[in-house]
């Protein structure tokens, strides 16, 4: 039995970012690599990590650029929420405009930022390394690599980028001191990122992707050269037994939509880890990852074994609904629990911190299990402060603007019941947002896919749920009932949608 108070447990922070600022040691020693993934991207194995928001994504690529010194390779992470992807198209390459220019567009972004991930490493060699460094220099200087790269890429979109040859020497001899330009560069960066030597693996991650929300087909031409550019110098570099890869952590319903324009989307899948937390029905749920992920992650910290966190809390826990007190049936305490989340590791670990935090506030002696009025205030507080905010992160860069994608969650907030149609919601936009009930069911869809409502279905008398972090292979039936997920019904005040 475990005699570690429920406060002094460790569940982390929201942001892995955040987390690894505040505190890297504890982001280490906690962290959970619960599927082998830490392996198989250091070895090359996968390129491609998939997954909804909230699964780990970042926190993986954190993990391993802050450990890549202990280990035999160097790994840096790179953030593409700056980049001006719908521009990318645009990039003057020399080449005409079209979907060879646009990959050829991301070839040299990839291998810019590789090629400064492996002469990081003190042990990597080439011939003219020196002058090489240099390039890397420039092509750093100017902004392909640096935080603020999105407006150099749009200064270089605007105007064709170029390269004087004068300062690297005789490296570019062949040249006659022209200046070159992206195409014309490209194949020196591809003979380097093939030829350099090193005892270790370079590895660079390129992330941000979840943080522009990329329903927009504005921004598929772009991602989808994004994918098919990674992919290729990946297979060019294994072909030349080269010293590394570039990985890519992107969602994966944006990978579904642009796999149907890559000609190679098949074979990426060969190379493709889904990190994939859901929890099957039943028992068996108690030995899944995600309660794993829980189990391993609030003991690490303190240097203990895992933590049976569900012994916390009472075997069954009767929710309750927010207006009108409607009772359900008492589900066990892990049904309870996940149904409160979207079965990511995000946000079952910040439920478990904001219970953890009630606890402090509520238990000055704590007990076990925990008591039910603790646990409730803790879900409130998890249902108001973080997961209404991670559904507004879920619309940050939505086309339609930030007063649309508002009103597309206030329109959901003002409805009478957490059970609803299609009718009902577009009824609610009528009436406080006129003109917009015209975008009913594309809002559904996006309220669906950001895990705020699912589908109810009777299958001859047997209701389940569908929603799409729980079962990412499914879309949203809008002619059919529609429920809201149970922490908006908390956050909201409402009434639950099932008796």
């Amino acid at each position: 039995m475990d005699q570690t108070p429920f406060t002094k447990l460790y569940f982390g922070k929201s942001d892995p970012n955040h987390e690894l600022r505040s505190n890297p040691e504890d982001f280490i020693k906690s962290y959970v690599d619960v599927n082998g993934a830490i392996d198989r991207v250091v070895s090359g194995e996968v390129n491609l990590i998939l997954g909804p928001k909230g699964t780990g994504k970042s926190a993986l690529g954190l993990y391993i650029e802050k450990t890549s010194m202990k280990g035999r390779y160097f790994a840096r992470m790179k953030n593409a929420s700056h980049l001006p992807l719908a521009e990318i198209p645009q990039l003057k390459t020399g080449e005409p405009q079209g979907a060879v220019r646009t990959r050829n567009a991301w070839r040299f972004i990839l291998l810019s930022n590789y090629l400064d991930v492996a002469l990081s490493d003190p042990e990597t060699k080439i011939s003219q390394i020196r002058d090489i460094r240099r390039v890397i220099k420039g092509l750093r200087d100017f902004g392909f690599m640096a935080a603020d790269s999105g407006h150099s890429l749009l200064k270089a979109h605007g105007a064709k980028f170029t390269f004087p040859t004068s300062q690297v020497g005789s490296l570019f001899k062949e040249e006659g001191g022209r200046e070159l330009g992206i195409y014309t560069l490209l194949p020196y960066l591809e003979r380097w990122a093939k030829s350099l030597t090193s005892p270790n693996r370079h590895i660079l991650l390129l992330d941000g992707l979840d943080s522009i929300f990329l329903n927009d087909a504005a921004y598929d031409e772009s991602l989808s050269g994004l994918a098919q550019a990674a992919y290729e110098i990946n297979i060019e570099l294994m072909e030349a037994r080269a010293t590394g890869s570039v990985v890519l952590l992107i969602r994966n319903d944006i990978f579904s939509r642009i796999s149907l324009v890559l000609p190679d989307a098949h074979k990426m899948r060969d190379f493709a880890f889904d990190l994939d937390w859901r929890v099957l029905s039943g028992a068996a749920g108690v030995s899944s990852p995600l309660i794993q992920l829980i189990n391993r992650k609030s003991g690490q910290e303190r240097g203990d074994g895992p933590i049976d966190v569900l012994s916390y809390f009472p075997e069954k826990i009767s929710p309750v609904g927010g207006r009108g007190g409607v009772r359900q049936r008492n589900p066990s305490r892990l049904q309870y629990l996940l149904n409160l989340t979207r079965h990511t590791p995000r946000d079952i670990l910040q439920l478990m911190e904001h219970i953890r935090l009630a606890s402090m506030h509520l238990d000055p002696t704590p007990v076990k299990p925990l008591p039910i009025e603790t646990i409730r205030e803790g879900v409130l507080q998890y249902s108001t402060k973080y997961f209404v905010d991670a559904l507004h992160g879920e619309f940050a860069g939505y086309e339609g603007g930030r007063e649309e994608a508002e009103a597309a969650l206030q329109a959901l907030k003002w409805m009478e019941d957490s059970r609803f149609t299609r009718g009902d919601y577009r009824r609610s936009l009528q009436k406080h947002f006129p003109g917009l009930e015209t975008k009913a069911d594309e809002f559904l869809r996006l309220l669906f896919f950001a895990g705020a409502l699912g589908n109810l279905f009777d299958n001859g008398g047997e209701r389940y749920l569908v929603f799409y972090h729980r079962r990412n292979d499914v879309d949203l039936n809008v002619q059919g009932t529609l429920v809201l997920h149970n922490a908006l019904t908390h956050a909201w005040s409402k009434k639950f949608g099932l008796s």
